[in-house]
């Protein structure tokens, strides 16, 4: 049983020094042409697929999107995945049987938070060292800090990307009045009618700062990671945010937490997640 599964360490190199375009599903993804992504390597993340379902790869971190895809596109369970073992919040044993049907799966394992496993914590210095280890092919544990682009950036250094394409991932920052572009932001809020909008300051600033930080390590080892704004005929629409809003987001999403929990973070979450993070 679960001969389907495949560890993600299969696809190393498969597409080295190739560009690898990754669509998200904000409002922005709306506006390209359906057609944007064939001929392309491409890996959707989650309701990006309701936009491309041709797309070469699909990325799952999230047993609730993927059980509504499956549920409303059979096509989505017949086409390759990548995602991540456990699902974010659900066991080995949920997770399996929820990808059960699906005919090609490669899984990687997930430690939310790097390195801390505390969300916000972002340390950019850790983020080279993951992506440098990544390169190497000697990383076995991959996290995020809010946002299933973050694993699936790691997913496309597995795989060798020369260049990394971002497109429909602007975490709240275009037209932030809504979620994702079109019947996605329908589905979106059928199955989370609850949470924090992309644009809220708690919610965008930890995604922000973690996709910033992965692109500077990128850049560091010689692979560009181009962050599209939005569709255009030429592409040339960069993504860049404005450091004093960034800061002044910052400021906004500061939270104040019990003694307990800080307690708890530094004598034991942070410690446990700073060694695990290191496989």
């Amino acid at each position: 049983m679960y001969q389907f599964l495949r560890y993600c360490s299969e696809l190393y190199a498969k597409y080295k020094g190739m560009d690898v375009w990754i669509a998200g599903s904000d409002p922005s993804l709306g506006e390209y042409p359906d057609d944007f992504l064939d001929a392309k390597v491409s890996i959707t993340l989650h309701l990006a697929h309701l936009k491309f379902p041709r797309a070469t790869w699909r990325y799952s971190s999230e047993y609730d999107r993927s059980a509504y895809l499956a549920s409303v596109d059979p096509e989505y369970a017949r086409r390759p995945l990548i995602a991540a073992l456990p699902l974010y919040g659900r066991t080995v044993g949920e997770t399996k049987r929820l990808l059960a049907p699906f005919i090609e799966v490669f899984y990687h394992r997930m430690r939310s938070y790097p390195p801390t496993g505390v969300r916000g914590e972002v340390d950019s210095d850790f983020t080279l060292w993951k992506v440098r280890q990544t390169l190497h092919g000697k990383a076995h544990i991959w996290g995020a800090h809010g946002t299933c682009l973050h694993n699936a950036i790691y997913m496309a250094l597995v795989m060798g990307a020369g260049t990394i394409h971002l497109i429909g991932c602007g975490h709240g920052m275009y037209r932030p009045q809504q979620e994702h572009f079109d019947v996605a932001n329908t589905a979106h809020f059928e199955t989370r009618p609850w949470g924090r909008s992309f644009s809220d300051s708690v919610e965008h600033v930890p995604l922000i700062e973690q996709t910033l930080a992965l692109q500077a390590a990128c850049r560091e080892e010689g692979i560009e990671l181009v962050w599209h704004r939005c569709w255009t005929p030429a592409m040339n629409d960069q993504l860049v945010p404005d450091s004093q809003w960034l800061a002044r987001e910052k400021e906004l999403a500061t939270r104040k937490f019990s003694l307990t929990r800080r307690c708890y973070w530094t004598l034991y979450k942070r410690p446990l997640n700073r060694i695990i993070s290191r496989f």
